[in-house]
């Protein structure tokens, strides 16, 4: 077989070459430009989920952290960890003589009831950022209740209190 008796094959739709010069470099820039996009969107996929598990764990976070502040202040009567966690621009409102007539306040009361409900809800900066926010107790003592109102803020990166409010009242009889 000679190769005149080869059969030939033919590209049927080859295109000129000057006009493949020209495609290939815009299909190029074209793929760039996609992944680029891709790319951007992933990370900003990627963000918005990174900080809103931020949120969600901030959330889960405050609400631990007011019911803690509750149950280490009026339930164990604890004064150092009142004192660890009074915000520090706060400190002239929560002097140390009023943060130990508070405790010494909860110890003559006894113990109160430790089921206890907390509600309330945080609010962010900017959606995401500063969270703060107020929770309110009802703890119930031998002879009355005591509502709590903790409020509460994480403006570095760690846990404070801001304010502590409490009001008593006979329970119905």
């Amino acid at each position: 077989m000679t190769k005149s008796d080869r059969p030939t094959t033919r590209n049927q739709f080859s295109l000129p070459d000057p006009f493949l010069s020209k495609v290939k470099p815009r299909s190029r820039q074209n793929g760039s430009a996609l992944l680029f996009v891709i790319i951007l969107i992933v990370l900003i996929v990627g963000g918005w989920y990174g900080l809103s598990t931020l949120r969600r764990n901030s959330e889960i976070e405050g609400k631990q952290f007011a019911r803690e502040v509750i149950e280490r202040v009026a339930v164990q009567h604890d004064g150092k960890y009142l004192h660890s966690i009074v915000d520090a621009e706060r400190r002239i409102a929560f002097p140390p003589a009023t943060e130990q007539g508070l405790i010494d306040g909860f110890s003559k009361l006894g113990a109160p009831d430790r089921n206890f409900n907390l509600d309330g809800n945080l609010a962010f900066e900017s959606y995401f950022f500063s969270p703060h926010g107020t929770f309110k107790s009802i703890l119930t003592y031998p002879d009355r209740h005591a509502t709590i109102l903790v409020t509460i803020a994480k403006p570095r990166g760690y846990w404070v209190l801001t304010d502590l409010a409490i009001t008593w009242e006979r329970p119905p009889e």
